[in-house]
């Protein structure tokens, strides 16, 4: 089922409204599967908090969690020099 454009802003609005996510929203927001975030939960990789069985994400540790390990782009022409040497 696809959305327009519309109920898109609407559904994103309504993420930002929140400061917790269950996994399945966290999944949603941040299109990262909800098996990964539950192993990620699991492994201590991910901070959660728990109501019962309940799993839930602060967004700002959903960023962090995201943002935690950039990869830098590579400069080929550069490293291409560097071999030629």
């Amino acid at each position: 089922m696809s959305l327009n454009l519309k109920e898109k802003q609407n559904k994103n609005y309504k993420f930002m409204e929140k400061k917790f996510f269950s996994v399945k929203q966290a999944s949603e927001y941040s299109s990262l599967s909800q098996r990964f975030l539950y192993e990620a939960c699991q492994g201590r990789k991910l901070r959660f908090y728990k109501n019962g069985r309940r799993i839930v994400i602060d967004m700002q540790d959903l960023l962090e969690f995201i943002t935690r390990e950039p990869v830098e782009p590579i400069d080929w022409d550069e490293k291409a020099r560097e071999l030629l040497k």
